[in-house]
């Protein structure tokens, strides 16, 4: 019996531990991606390798950053008409990206601990417009 609750203890403090590393913050932010000009705007720093590496484009700076906490059930205000209505734990959290009104784009997601995600491509006449989700 003493073994049974050994590993009971055991277990649950793995679990506390598990818990307590998930990101307990979500951060949205809005960047405008283009061929117009060069360059990595304020507050891209640590994205830039992704977005350089992995987007057709030049340009990205960016237009708004929002965050809330997770597990998320909030509205992110970005700008541009741009609404972020984000719902759910990190493992699966609901996104729904709305442009004056209307949802544009609509997925769920896993997000890893400091690993962002982009998801978008809304069309601008300057480029395009995507978010990138991060926990942390």
């Amino acid at each position: 019996m003493k073994l049974n609750l050994k590993m009971i203890v055991f277990l649950g403090l793995i679990m506390t531990a598990a818990i307590s590393n998930a990101g307990s913050v979500l951060s949205v932010r809005l960047v405008e991606a283009s061929h117009a000009g060069q360059g990595m705007g304020t507050g891209l720093g640590d994205v830039s390798r992704l977005l350089l590496d992995n987007l057709p484009f030049k340009s990205f700076q960016m237009l708004a950053s929002r965050s809330m906490s997770l597990p998320a059930d909030g509205v992110a205000s970005l700008s541009e008409g741009i609404v972020a209505r984000c719902t759910g734990s990190q493992e699966t959290l609901k996104v729904v990206i709305e442009r004056g009104g209307k949802a544009v784009m609509q997925t769920t997601v896993a997000l890893r601990d400091g690993t962002p995600l982009i998801i978008g491509g809304i069309s601008t006449g300057r480029g395009k417009m995507i978010v990138i989700l991060l926990a942390k």
